[in-house]
């Protein structure tokens, strides 16, 4: 079979035509899908990016949030004593006295009894450690008028969240008027590692002066020799003389 020359060109030109067609297809399915996969990538990227800003505000506001809590807990463990002692409590019976104006009398110790085991924050990080809850207290006997009774039990209760009236055992004296009975007061505390005990401050106590007598100089006196006892005469011999 011959193919004439014009034939040739022709076949030639379609060829180049359909491998033009087909190149051009083939890279522009490319570049749509490459096209497609970038911008795929971009909504991805623009979606995660969306979500971190997300995050970094949330981020922020749990931060602040965080510090509150912390610094809450670290309030609340603060309010509570690591030791309470008979020192303290003594000092405590004459806050009472002081502020309320009771008349206390006898003090009878409560000795510590544990609670529970708490989780407690370390200052200064995030790290919880374990503490020992303690109860102590103190049986106090007081005289008190009713208005007293009620100052008492304000006093301690908006003082303190660490104190508590364990129990109020009085009676009525109807010739003064007067409350007579015990209180049973609580002292709660925690164990921590870390924080160490702070004894109650105790107000310093006058001893009295260096001279009662004030301006009066004691003068030491010389005392006179104590005189000599005389030997006492021998009356037998006077007698036999005498005869």
């Amino acid at each position: 079979m011959n193919i004439s020359k014009r034939d040739t060109k022709l076949l030639l030109i379609l060829f180049g035509i359909v491998g033009f067609i087909l190149c051009y297809f083939w890279l522009y399915l490319s570049y749509t899908e490459d096209n497609e996969n970038l911008l795929f990538d971009i909504e991805d990227a623009q979606y995660k990016f969306q979500q971190f800003r997300t995050l970094e505000r949330d981020l922020a506001v749990q931060g602040d949030a965080l510090e509150t809590f912390q610094s809450f807990i670290l309030d609340a463990q603060a309010e509570y004593p690591a030791d309470v002692r008979a020192e303290d409590l003594i000092m405590y019976a004459v806050e009472l006295r002081d502020n309320v104006g009771i008349d206390t009398g006898g003090i009878t110790f409560i000795q510590p009894v544990h609670i529970m085991e708490v989780r407690g924050l370390i200052d200064g990080t995030y790290d919880f450690a374990e503490r020992d809850a303690y109860r102590t207290g103190f049986n106090m006997n007081v005289g008190l008028t009713y208005q007293q009774l009620k100052n008492l039990v304000n006093y301690v209760y908006n003082e303190s969240s660490q104190t508590s009236i364990n129990s109020i055992s009085l009676s009525y004296n109807s010739t003064n008027g007067l409350l007579y009975g015990n209180v049973v007061i609580n002292k709660n505390f925690l164990t921590p590692h870390d924080v160490d005990y702070v004894p109650a401050p105790i107000p310093e106590m006058s001893m009295g002066l260096p001279n009662p007598f004030g301006v009066v100089t004691p003068v030491v006196t010389t005392r006179p020799p104590r005189p000599q006892p005389q030997p006492e005469p021998n009356m037998g011999e006077n007698n036999e003389e005498n005869i």
